[in-house]
Order: C-alpha cells, then sequence, then structure tokens
C-alpha cells in the first residue's frame, strides 16, 4: 500500500501515487486492531484494494476513545502507526483528512469533531444480531443508536449484505435509499493456503474461530462433534477466539463431558496467523444462526478449508461448502462427516473446489470497486 505520505507531497499525494490524476481522497476513519478485529483487518485490506485503482488515494485513520484530551500528543491519532504484520499500513494524521480528503468513510467509534467533516458515508459491517448482542452486553457503546442516527444524517451508507440493507433500511427517513450493498471481500492474495501448517490434533480436525456470542457460539458445535466422537474417537474440536465468558464456557465444557475431544489449547487466544490453522484443518464449522457470511469462513474458503454453515441464509449470500440443516445438531455432525469424507478421497479437490467459490464471490477488489463507485456518486453529488 505504501500509505505513508510524502512530507509536503503535493495535495497530499505520495510516492507511489505520483503521476497518477488523483480524483477521490478517501478518509477511512476505524479503530487500530491488527490481528485482534475482523473489522480492522477488513478495512486495511480494502484500503490496500483502493490505491490499486486508478485516481483514488486511501488512508486509515484511527479514533480516539471518546472523552480522551490527548489526542494532539498521542501517535494513535497523529498517524504513523504501523501494522507489524502489514508495515506497507501507516495510519494517517487527522491533519491530512482535513486538508486533503473528498470524502470521509466512517466504521467506528465517531467522535463529535468529525461530525462536521463532509460528506460523510458509514460503512455498517456487524450483522443486526451483532449490534443488538453488543448493544446489550456493552451498552455504553451505543452501537445501534449511534448507527441508526448516522444512517439519517450522513449521505449514504454501505452494508455487505441484503439482509443487512433490511434492518438498517429502517433507520433511513429517504427509504432505503441512501444504504447501498456491496459484496463482502477479503485480499485473496494473502489468503491462501500456506505451506506452513500448526500442529493441530484430529482426524478430522474440526475448527472454530468465530468470537464466542449468542449469535454464532459453538454450543450446536459441540454436541455435533460429541455425537461423532461416539463413533470416532480421533475426532478433535480446535477453536479459539474466546474473549467473553471463558468461566461460563470451560464449566461448560468440563461438566457436560466434551473434554474429551479438544484439541491441544484449543480454547484460549487469538492466533497471529490462522491460514496456518486453516491449512491444516479438515473442517471448519461457521454456526453463524442467520447464515451470515462471516469473515472467518471467507479466510477458511480461501485457504482451502471447507466451511459447514447452517442453510438459514434467506438472501444466498452465504457460500459454505456445505449446509446443515438449521439447528439440526444430528445434520450438521452428518455434514462434518460428509465432509472429510470427501477429503480422504480427494483433499486437492476439495481444496480447489473451497478456493474456487472464495475466488468467485469473496474478492476484495470487487468489493473495492464498488465502494469507490458509491463514494464517487456521494461526492459528485455534494
Amino acid at each position: 500500500m505504501g500509505m505513508k505520505l510524502a512530507a509536503g507531497a503535493k495535495g497530499g499525494t505520495p510516492p507511489f501515487k505520483e503521476g497518477e490524476n488523483i480524483d477521490l481522497r478517501i478518509a477511512h476513519w476505524s479503530l487500530w486492531g491488527p490481528r485482534r478485529s475482523g473489522m480492522y483487518e477488513t478495512v486495511r485490506e480494502l484500503i490496500a484494494a483502493e490505491n490499486q485503482i486508478e485516481g483514488v488515494l486511501a488512508g486509515m485513520l484511527v479514533v480516539p476513545p471518546e472523552g480522551s484530551m490527548q489526542r494532539e500528543k498521542n501517535a494513535h491519532f497523529q498517524g504513523g502507526l504501523v501494522d507489524g504484520i502489514h508495515p506497507e499500513l501507516r495510519t494517517q494524521d487527522w491533519g491530512w483528512a482535513y486538508k486533503f480528503a473528498d470524502v470521509h468513510v466512517i466504521h467506528y467509534s465517531f467522535d463529535l469533531k468529525l461530525g462536521r467533516l463532509k460528506p460523510k458515508v458509514f460503512f455498517a459491517h456487524g450483522t443486526p444480531e451483532a449490534v443488538i448482542d453488543s448493544g446489550l452486553r456493552e451498552p455504553q457503546k451505543r452501537a445501534l443508536l449511534a448507527g441508526a442516527q448516522w444512517i439519517d444524517k450522513f449521505e449514504a451508507t454501505i452494508v455487505t449484505s441484503q439482509r443487512a440493507k433490511q434492518f438498517w433500511s429502517v433507520f433511513d427517513s429517504t427509504d432505503g435509499k441512501k444504504i447501498n450493498v456491496v459484496s463482502k471481500g477479503i485480499d485473496l492474495e494473502w489468503w491462501q493456503k500456506s505451506s506452513t501448517k500448526a500442529d493441530l490434533p484430529g482426524e478430522p480436525s474440526v475448527l472454530y474461530g468465530e468470537v464466542w456470542r449468542g449469535i454464532k457460539h459453538p454450543t450446536s458445535l459441540l454436541f455435533a462433534v460429541n455425537e461423532i466422537y461416539k463413533d470416532n474417537p480421533e475426532i478433535r474440536l480446535n477453536a479459539w477466539s474466546l474473549d467473553h465468558g471463558r468461566n461460563f464456557w470451560e464449566n461448560l465444557i468440563a461438566q457436560a463431558g466434551f473434554k474429551k475431544f479438544l484439541g491441544q489449547d484449543n480454547i484460549p487466544g487469538v492466533q497471529d496467523y490462522p491460514e496456518h490453522f486453516y491449512s491444516r484443518g479438515d473442517v471448519l464449522v461457521s454456526p453463524v444462526q442467520a447464515g451470515d457470511l462471516s469473515r472467518v469462513s471467507q479466510e477458511a474458503m480461501a485457504c482451502g478449508c471447507p466451511v459447514v454453515s447452517w442453510d438459514t441464509d434467506p438472501w444466498s449470500e452465504n457460500y459454505p461448502y456445505k449446509a446443515a440443516k438449521g439447528f439440526d445438531i444430528l445434520d450438521m455432525a452428518s455434514k462434518i462427516e460428509a465432509t472429510y469424507e470427501e477429503i480422504l478421497d480427494d483433499p486437492e479437490s476439495v481444496a480447489a473446489k473451497c478456493r474456487a467459490i472464495a475466488e468467485k464471490y469473496y474478492n476484495i477488489h470487487d468489493e473495492a470497486k464498488s465502494v469507490v463507485e458509491i463514494l464517487r456518486k456521494v461526492v459528485s453529488e455534494q
């Protein structure tokens, strides 16, 4: 990306964009969460893809915590933060956005001082259930109410599913005309099957990497794996991303006798290199209740790891390798076993099918083109 702007560059244009006729400068206001936040990774990959489009220059701005009085002294807000795994990304200082940006895309933690900036576009990442769940668990964040106000006040809103549009449109006084749907993509050049594989146990090795919360917790998966274990004691469930409610989950697993099929170090810790796990795992299960497409399932499929999900996607926007009947634990177990049998017969064919699905539906460059088209339209109308 080469996102560090050259000092004194004309119009805020960095060396890697010199010679281009820049007609759209995009300020993405987001959080800073390398390897911790799926939203951060999505914004980072989107910025990289936008910067490959002729005439477009995009940068990331980090928003301070609400009520912060240290903005001018904190490097987070002055720019220059470097992603350790992706050092080509550097955050920009607010001055660049104030002076040069043509449009401001708000992803997270809206600051009142940004209210004067125009035009503004809201990028709503979370599914409806995720936003509601967050509001119930952490009401101080006010994610739902803030987003609802932004939709009506901002010039446009971007969502990544028809289902999200259906939800957020009720907050748009123009009857949803300001809500725009784009495909949900990832960086397929980065997310590929890795030659380095995590040392995971299990035949099959079943993966779960979603956040352990109400909209996609692993309870159904735990019971499904337990059913398979009765006939195949070699199966292991390897899971990560347990950040909330650890005591509850550990007690549930212990009392239900599920420890017998848990893999090594499977509960703690978010991994720095998930592609190593996807490349070793046989099947990843993404039990999102409403059938929404998750970033974890996108990453796994891109790495050739087949995904099993529920068949509860009414808009056909989720493309798992196999879909189990909604909330049918025995059918989920059956789909896991069937997928593993196909892997035993022809692992390369299964991996190729998964990758082909990812390349067809999950390309970040397709998302970037759609986003840029929307932003250019917003700017032209101001």
